[in-house]
């Protein structure tokens, strides 16, 4: 992918001064930087969502079966998933 970003130059200084002290090329240092900043959100939002689904699971029946469960898990994903619209 390639993109341009306007930064402020002093932003701009400073990516470049942390690049070259790398050893790297700017675009490299940004791509991964990028890169690593979006593996950290997705690992949060993992975490989150375990924490979430420890609670759910704190919160239900011990009679609760399977079935039931997966059913209102279902039921809860069709409330909260945006609806679609395929025609134009």
């Amino acid at each position: 992918m390639n993109l341009t970003i306007d930064l402020p130059e002093q932003t701009a200084a400073v990516l470049e001064a942390q690049a070259r002290a790398a050893h790297m090329p700017a675009e490299r240092y940004l791509a991964q930087i990028v890169a690593r900043a979006l593996e950290n959100q997705h690992r949060r939002d993992v975490e989150k969502l375990q924490l979430h689904l420890d609670q759910m699971a704190s919160q239900v029946a011990p009679e609760t079966t399977t079935d039931e469960m997966e059913a209102a898990l279902e039921a809860a994903l069709e409330h909260v998933r945006p609806r679609r619209s395929w025609s134009r």
